[in-house]
């Protein structure tokens, strides 16, 4: 039987904790996977482009994934796609996973691993000062990714729309 886990689905079993410790493990270990994913893209007969990345592998794991996404610059989400898991040993469709939610998930804690797990504090006070440029979904993950490593001392925010900034910064103490 497939599953298919939706968007609330992900949201429910995907926390901040346990997907920078899947990053860090999958970081380590990149150069350890014998095949690695490749990408093709193409684009639409309308503004968009569509992009399959294959195969996806797992350390450890008899399985593997093919990502399908189509990527719409005027929508939002802009990317919207399908990540299908299937077994190693006979192809079987076990999952069908909500790409744009796992894609948000690894990029924006992706970015908040790096820097936040080898960061000094600011000016000697025990907690760092961070900042976004943005104040959208992928600013959100940066932020609670970065609270995962340790508590921010400060938070600079910076968008186009100075309400948006202003609203971003206030919800996570900016």
């Amino acid at each position: 039987m497939t599953r298919v886990l939706t968007r609330s689905d992900l949201l429910s079993v995907l926390d901040v904790g346990s997907c920078v410790e899947a990053l860090r493990e999958g970081f380590r270990n990149d150069d350890h996977i014998a095949s690695p994913g490749s990408r093709v893209r193409g684009g639409l007969l309308f503004p968009g482009t569509a992009t399959v990345l294959v195969p996806g592998l797992f350390p450890g794991v008899e399985a593997c994934s093919v990502k399908v996404n189509a990527k719409f610059p005027g929508a939002w989400p802009a990317l919207r796609g399908v990540i299908c898991l299937h077994r190693g040993a006979d192809g079987a469709l076990l999952a069908l996973l909500d790409s744009a939610t796992v894609t948000a998930r690894r990029t924006g804690l992706a970015a908040a691993l790096g820097p936040m797990s080898s960061l000094t504090t600011a000016q000697g006070t025990g907690a760092p000062v961070v900042g976004v440029v943005g104040a959208g979904a992928q600013a959100e993950l940066v932020v609670n990714g970065s609270c995962h490593f340790r508590d921010l001392q400060d938070l600079l925010v910076h968008n186009t729309v100075a309400d948006r900034a202003a609203d971003f910064a206030g919800r996570h103490g900016g």
